[in-house]
């Protein structure tokens, strides 16, 4: 192989020959491997991140009715839970049981509970007239939330004291779990 340089105007010509190509090829895979020699050992134990730990707060609400009146009538009740307004990420847990029997003259009666976001727009709602209903809500799981929570809970029922049944109830808990760092 021959190779031209040109160096201040001056053609010099220089010839390697394959063995020499190769030797070159070599001494460069031997130098970079041993560049990388440090990094093929053991990983060293990672160094913890340095950082405000994560702020926590509960909070828990229960609310439970039995109707005992003959005619249908109607409860609610609405609770604000205020947050601390920092960005955070927001849970909610649900947990609601009802019993509602099917009058002859009216309706039957149901339980209705919402969560809504400042008192305005409903995050989340659920009707029901009987069972068991589990549920969690994610508000907000990447710290952005900013708001305040109101907790809503609406019924309508009665008791048939002729039908030997129990009267209309609900039972609702609401769980509801805030994380946030200062930073």
């Amino acid at each position: 192989m021959r190779i031209i340089l040109i160096l201040n105007y001056t053609v010099v010509t220089v010839e390697q020959t394959r063995g020499d190509i190769m030797k070159n090829i070599l001494l460069v895979v031997i130098l970079v491997l041993s560049g990388m020699s440090g990094c093929l050992g053991e990983e060293l134990d990672k160094m913890p991140i340095v950082g405000p730990e994560p702020q926590t707060s509960e909070y828990n609400h229960s609310d439970a009715y039995q109707f005992n009146n003959l005619a249908p009538m109607g409860i609610g009740n609405s609770t604000q839970v205020n947050l601390n307004g920092t960005n955070m990420s927001v849970w909610v847990e649900v947990n609601m049981s009802a019993g509602f029997h099917e009058p002859l003259f009216w309706e039957q009666g149901s339980v209705n509970v919402s969560i809504l976001d400042d008192n305005e727009t409903v995050i989340w709602t659920n009707k029901s007239s009987s069972g068991q209903i589990n549920h969690t809500l994610v508000v907000s799981d990447n710290y952005s939330y900013t708001g305040n929570l109101t907790l809503r809970i609406m019924a309508d029922g009665s008791d048939n004291a002729t039908d030997g049944e129990v009267a209309d109830w609900y039972v609702v808990r609401y769980i509801v779990l805030s994380e946030w760092r200062d930073f």
